[in-house]
């Protein structure tokens, strides 16, 4: 599953380089959970990275895509679960990791030459997989949900042609399959480059 993620991410960053007018940007993403996923894991997630590509139409107007990955992890500790006849007895740990995939528009505002604020929306899907571990046994649920992602942030130019970004985001996944909607907060912070 990885591999292919990885190829896809690959063949869009080639496919869309040659391309002129874009702005590539690398993230590292720090996310906080609410609602149901904070019901599973309390803890912030400092396990993230993101891609976002946005191919400009005019100045204030971007149409593009954006993927990563988050992972949450917390340890409850040593805990007794009972399922029908059997009881067990082990260190239990949960998982979730979200892989987003979102079609994004954004509106730049323009307000000087190197600080430009900006406010974006993604549609697409998140993959999920939550897991718990409990001992030697493994329970798993994963589904594809779709999702929605709207954004704030601001672009810094450094020097011609790369800056810093950063943004802050809300990224929800509806319900689907076995698993509730799926949501958290995001802090991205990363390069960002044109050609």
């Amino acid at each position: 599953m990885k591999l292919k993620l990885y190829m896809l991410i690959g063949f869009l960053v080639v496919s869309l380089s040659t391309i002129a007018q874009e702005k590539y940007s690398l993230n590292y993403v720090i996310a906080f959970p609410t609602r149901e996923t904070a019901d599973f894991i309390g803890k912030t997630s400092f396990r993230g990275v993101g891609f976002d590509y946005t191919h400009m139409m005019n100045n204030e107007w971007g149409l593009g895509v954006s993927a990563g990955l988050q992972t949450f992890y917390e340890d409850m500790g040593e805990r007794t679960t009972t399922s029908g006849t059997e009881t067990i007895t082990a260190n239990r740990y949960h998982y979730i990791n979200s892989i987003p995939v979102y079609a994004t528009g954004s509106y730049f505002f323009n307000e000087s030459e190197t600080f430009t604020p900006f406010a974006s929306l993604g549609l697409g899907v998140m993959y999920n997989r939550q897991e718990q571990d409990l001992g030697l046994y493994t329970i798993e649920d994963d589904a594809w949900q779709f999702s929605v992602r709207p954004e704030i942030g601001f672009e810094y130019e450094v020097n011609y042609g790369w800056g810093i970004r950063t943004a802050f985001r809300y990224n929800y996944a509806a319900k689907a399959g076995d698993l509730e909607g799926l949501s958290h907060f995001a802090i991205a912070v990363g390069v960002i480059w044109t050609n």
